[in-house]
């Protein structure tokens, strides 16, 4: 199947690309959530059209997201309480969602899809550090101390 990317994806291309996809992916995936159209004559004239307008809206998008990437930037560490043992396991987990919530409380504008972490979830007390991909190819490492109530 062949589609019209009306954004930048990873691994695939970037807006107005015209590339080759399964089937499935084009249909279940790209096309419903507007990320590409099917490529035929009709939807290329269409996109030729609206590609000013996809351009100014990726340049918004791309600001916006700058703006987001400096406030994590200024940010930089975060510390999260979390009860412990003695020997600094947690008693639960530090997962993607408490990490961007923490973030979100100092400031930062972060979703929970966001947050990668790529080992899974956090299960010791210390010093980690976590990359938050905003865009395909802007990514911001935060570093994230983890602390049990008692230190």
């Amino acid at each position: 199947m062949r589609v019209i990317l009306l954004e930048k994806m990873r691994n695939l291309g970037n807006v107005g690309d015209e590339v080759r996809v399964k089937s499935g992916f084009g249909r279940n995936f790209l096309i419903p959530h507007g990320k590409a159209v099917l490529s035929n004559e009709n939807n290329r004239a269409v996109f030729e059209l609206r590609s000013a307008n996809l351009d100014a809206a990726v340049a918004k998008n791309l600001m916006e997201i700058e703006k987001r990437k400096e406030k994590l930037v200024a940010i930089g560490s975060i510390k999260i309480i979390a009860n412990a043992s003695a020997e600094g396991k947690l008693f639960g987990s530090i997962g993607a969602a408490d990490i961007a919530n923490q973030l979100n409380n100092e400031g930062a504008d972060v979703r929970n899809k966001e947050v990668q972490l790529p080992t899974g979830a956090l299960r010791y007390t210390g010093e980690y550090t976590v990359d938050v991909q905003l865009y395909t190819n802007i990514i911001v490492t935060v570093k994230i101390s983890i602390i049990s109530y008692e230190s």
